[in-house]
């Protein structure tokens, strides 16, 4: 794949944006945020500065935005400027950028170790995933709590075969299950048996959650790149978000968490189908890195 970009990266050398010459001072880690912030905007790519400060963190393997400022007058090794311009190469072709599946997952963490640390609930952490696609989720959780143990399930085989394979990859295949299983509107899950004895400490999901009228219409990173069974919520966007917060408690622990991804819209209406169940101790609203109201937390009784 690199090879396709050869061309692109001389033109980018000696394009407009004046970034990637062999003087050390434009390698700096302000200079490129400076430079692709304005190539992104030229090239009408959303969110210009926040996407290529998310690139730079993942390509300098830092955790958050915010610790770009220490580094600012960092250089660039000519490997790291490499992998740059490949991934800024792939956001200009609106390769959609993801940063929200990060916050998911620090919420998730944070919630399980809340769990351990309580009384009662020092035993081993299970966590169960519905629509795992690439794993990304259930791994990253398992890499960060070694004790954890996690189920997910997706009704797309390629995708089920995807996370086996990353969890091999990264050694977490004894601590992850994955099977190829569909939850239906009625709440019953095709393909899937979860034994009467299991019960589960914390859900996540990012669910279907776009109206089906909607969907024609999205950005190129999100139509041209997802799968569109996963973006399709139903009329309103919460078909299955309804579905999974009226059935989780068979699934779920006493005093277990939710933790689903959603869109800032379906908070008042989700609030009110989770006080129509009655299962539900705690309904709150978490925000994403651009402060947007993008999670919901419920906690059972």
């Amino acid at each position: 794949m690199i090879y396709s970009f050869r061309a692109t990266l001389s033109r980018i050398h000696t394009g407009a944006a004046g970034a990637f010459n062999r003087q050390s001072s434009v390698k700096a880690v302000k200079y490129l945020i400076q430079c692709w912030t304005k190539k992104f905007e030229e090239n009408q790519v959303p969110e210009a500065e926040i996407s290529i400060k998310h690139i730079m963190c993942n390509i300098l393997g830092l955790k958050n935005v915010s610790h770009l400022d220490k580094v600012r007058n960092r250089i660039l090794t000519d490997d790291e400027l490499h992998r740059l311009l490949v991934n800024t190469e792939l956001r200009l072709k609106r390769m959609p950028l993801q940063p929200e599946t990060e916050d998911l997952v620090s919420i998730a963490s944070e919630l399980i170790h809340q769990l351990t640390s309580e009384e009662g609930n020092l035993h081993e952490p299970s966590c169960f995933e519905i629509g795992c696609g690439s794993g990304a989720i259930s791994l990253a959780l398992l890499s960060k709590h070694d004790k954890l143990r996690c189920m997910a399930i997706d009704a797309n085989p390629a995708a089920v075969s995807l996370s086996r394979l990353n969890s091999e990859l990264l050694g977490l295949a004894d601590r992850a299950s994955f099977s190829i299983a569909k939850l239906e509107d009625d709440g019953v899950i095709h393909g899937f048996s979860l034994p009467d004895s299991m019960k589960y400490d914390i859900l996540v999901s990012n669910p279907p959650y776009i109206p089906t009228g909607e969907i024609s219409g999205l950005e190129p990173e999100i139509f041209q790149y997802e799968d569109h069974l996963a973006l399709d919520g139903g009329s309103d966007g919460t078909r299955l978000i309804e579905t999974i917060i009226r059935n989780s408690p068979k699934w779920l622990r006493g005093g277990a968490f939710i933790v689903l991804e959603i869109d800032p819209r379906q908070t008042k209406v989700i609030q009110l189908i989770s006080q129509d169940c009655g299962s539900y101790a705690d309904c709150s609203v978490r925000k994403d890195c651009f402060g947007v109201d993008r999670f919901v937390v419920l906690r059972c009784k």
